[in-house]
């Protein structure tokens, strides 16, 4: 009896997580990198781990500036954040265009897990990034992506 209880409780805490490790790359146009890579994995951390999340290179001349925020404000951006496993996850996109060009960022809705969602908050509106695939960035600005998991009322 104890086994099929703590079995259940294993199968109810296991709801609230990422059931696959995944990368999702965010291509940039007109930024210093050309791109970024968010995701999630067994055994990594909201915080900067080692031999898995990876720096972004120093800014370049005359291009935009691009990267993903460490949850550890004093280190550099990130050009590779990957998080833990459980959900809801958040990462930060900072991006500063050079002068009046804008930095795109676009990506592959395919990369997306199933049974979970990414959303991308940009000018005060929220984007789901399976219909929307692209993001124009005009002005210095940080871009906040969430995971979440499906609302499982949601009507198909």
């Amino acid at each position: 009896m104890r086994a099929r209880y703590f079995l259940f409780l294993i199968c109810v805490c296991s709801i609230t997580a990422v059931s696959q490790t995944f990368e999702l790359e965010l291509n940039l146009q007109r930024a210093h990198i050309a791109k970024v890579i968010l995701g999630c994995q067994e055994g990594a951390t909201r915080g900067f781990d080692r031999k898995v999340d990876i720096f972004a290179p120093p800014p370049g001349m005359q291009t935009g500036y691009a990267g993903l925020r460490s949850i550890n404000s004093s280190l550099p951006l990130l050009y590779k954040d990957i998080r833990g496993l459980e959900v809801p996850q958040e990462w930060q996109l900072y991006c500063q265009p050079d002068g009046n060009q804008s930095i795109t960022v676009t990506w592959d809705a395919t990369q997306i897990p199933e049974g979970f969602t990414l959303t991308v908050k940009h000018e005060k509106r929220d984007y789901d990034m399976r219909k929307v695939k692209r993001v124009e960035v005009r002005n210095k600005t940080t871009l906040i992506i969430e995971l979440k998991k499906e609302d499982a009322q949601k009507a198909p």
